[in-house]
């Protein structure tokens, strides 16, 4: 899943030694990070498709759970709310008062909840369910 993110933002570059380039001046640049930021990834060899910008939308299926976590600094908490707020009845919204990136399997008995029911059976809460405490 990450790489499909990563990989259909933007373009990639096919040049292994352009990034063999770039991979050595960062390197020398920032030892710490030993080049990493600017080596290849598998999104220059993944097929492309170039598919346009998507706008979300109310209709289609509801098939989505979105899992949010109150305190976490990559997603904030108004994004998640924010996607559920653009997928309206499609997408079930269970959120958590943790930190963290990772939200299931981290004390909530309500998002634990909401995820095996989601996996095993596909069925998502009728309500968006955001508590603090354990829900």
């Amino acid at each position: 899943m990450f790489l499909a993110l990563m990989c259909a933002d933007a373009r990639w570059s096919r040049d292994v030694d352009a990034y063999a380039r770039r991979t050595a001046a960062d390197r020398a640049a920032w030892p710490l990070a030993a080049g990493r930021p600017a080596n290849i990834w598998a999104c220059a060899f993944l097929a492309r498709t170039d598919r346009g910008a998507r706008r979300g939308d109310r209709r289609g299926t509801r098939n989505s759970l979105i899992l949010q976590n109150r305190r976490d600094n990559a997603t904030p908490w108004e994004d998640g709310l924010g996607l559920a707020e653009v997928l309206g009845r499609r997408a079930g919204f269970v959120g958590a008062d943790n930190g963290g990136h990772y939200v299931y399997g981290q004390g909530s008995t309500c998002v634990d909840q909401a995820t095996v029911t989601f996996l095993t059976t596909g069925r998502l809460p009728e309500e968006n369910l955001h508590r603090t405490g354990q829900g």
